[in-house]
C-alpha cells in the first residue's frame, strides 16, 4: 500500500512537472506561427507596393517585427507572440491606409474633373 502512494506521488510530481513545459512549448509553437504570418502580410504588403501610400505605418510593422524576432531568440515567447501579432496588424492597417489614400486621390481626380 505505501509503495503505491509513493508511486502515485512520484506519477503527480512528473506530471506536475511536465506541464509547465508543455505549455512553454505551446508559447513557442505559437510565437512562431505568429512571426511567419505577420512575415508574410508584410512582404505581402511590399510586394504590392503599399509602402508608397502608407510607408510610415509600414515602417512601424517592420520594426514590429524585428522586436519580435529578437524576442523569439531571447526566448521570451509570450512577448513575441504579442509583437508578431501587433506587427501583423499594422500590416493588415498598412495596406487599409494605402488603399483609402489611393480610392482619396481617385476621388479627388475625379471632383476636380
Amino acid at each position: 500500500m505505501r509503495k503505491m502512494v509513493l508511486i502515485g506521488l512520484a506519477v503527480a510530481g512528473l506530471t506536475a512537472a511536465a506541464a509547465p513545459s508543455a505549455a512553454l512549448a505551446g508559447d513557442e509553437d505559437d510565437a512562431r506561427v505568429a512571426i511567419a504570418a505577420a512575415k508574410a502580410k508584410l512582404d505581402s504588403a511590399e510586394k504590392a507596393g503599399v509602402g508608397g501610400n502608407a510607408g510610415d505605418v509600414l515602417n512601424r510593422s517592420r520594426t514590429a517585427l524585428e522586436q519580435a524576432n529578437a524576442k523569439f531568440r531571447d526566448d521570451e515567447d509570450r512577448f513575441a507572440l504579442a509583437l508578431a501579432r501587433q506587427a501583423e496588424a499594422l500590416a493588415d492597417l498598412a495596406t487599409a491606409t494605402a488603399e483609402a489614400r489611393a480610392l482619396e486621390a481617385e476621388r479627388s481626380k475625379i471632383a476636380s474633373n
